[in-house]
């Protein structure tokens, strides 16, 4: 009985290498200001990356589509719950991920009986002031803010790198379309980044290296809260010609 706890620790780090080879060619979602709220942006081969979840909340992920249909389920029934119970100006991130989200997810990581979810999330927020916040969730129920943006990867060395790159940029200063077609670059040279990074590896050539590539393989979506829209949702998915514009560039 005395090696309990060390066969606990062993099935955690199990747990976390299992997780992370899982998720390992989830491909980058990236969260950015810019001069009107903040953008959500990421390829993927299907649908299933950025979705509304409350009047001034989003979130795009990376992981399994089923884990991912939870978490947003769970997200939607918390944040209106909450705005029952109480009222909707006081459904926000921080209460949402303090005692709702995170805490189910460290439960559920931490049981090593039970399947943990492979999941990773990046939340963004515009909060009453008109200020955007971005937060990164881990499947551990860790999580993280940042103010100017940051990136979720399945390759934590890449996503490291655009979230630094991020933090780089001036997205505030930028308008929507400069904005995004920023977040493509950097989208591009992270895939370039981690290319460099696995030359002595066999690279997966369904990925593409490529923003003209992926334009031609892959849907891009993309997603914004907007504070000067005069709705309340201030959510809204970037429309065909907006995408259109950007990828007539990109196949340039």
């Amino acid at each position: 009985m005395l090696d309990e706890p060390f066969r606990w620790m062993e099935a955690v780090s199990t747990r976390h290498s299992y997780i992370r080879e899982k998720l390992n060619k989830g491909q980058p979602v990236l969260g950015v200001p810019y001069n009107e709220g903040s953008l959500l942006v990421g390829f993927a081969p299907q649908p299933g990356k950025v979705y509304e979840i409350y009047d001034r909340i989003a979130f795009g992920a990376l992981g399994h589509p089923a884990d991912v249909e939870r978490m947003r389920m769970t997200l939607l029934e918390m944040a209106h719950l909450e705005g029952f119970n109480r009222s909707a100006s006081d459904v926000n991130l921080l209460r949402l991920l303090q005692f709702g989200i995170a805490p189910a997810l460290k439960q559920n990581f931490e049981e090593v009986q039970r399947a943990p979810y492979l999941i990773q999330l990046l939340l963004a927020e515009i909060d009453p002031s008109g200020a955007p916040a971005f937060y990164r969730l881990n499947y551990d129920g860790y999580w993280e803010t940042f103010p100017n943006g940051v990136a979720i990867a399945g390759d934590a060395t890449v996503m490291d790198w655009i979230s630094e790159e991020i933090g780089k940029t001036d997205f505030a200063n930028m308008t929507l379309q400069q904005a995004l077609k920023e977040a493509l670059r950097l989208w591009e040279a992270g895939r370039k980044h981690s290319a460099e990074l696995n030359d002595d590896h066999e690279e997966d050539e369904s990925v593409p290296l490529s923003l003209k590539d992926a334009f031609g393989k892959w849907n891009l979506e993309a997603a914004v809260l907007s504070r000067t829209t005069p709705r309340k949702a201030l959510f809204r998915r970037l429309g065909k010609d907006e995408i259109e514009n950007v990828r007539a560039e990109a196949m340039k």
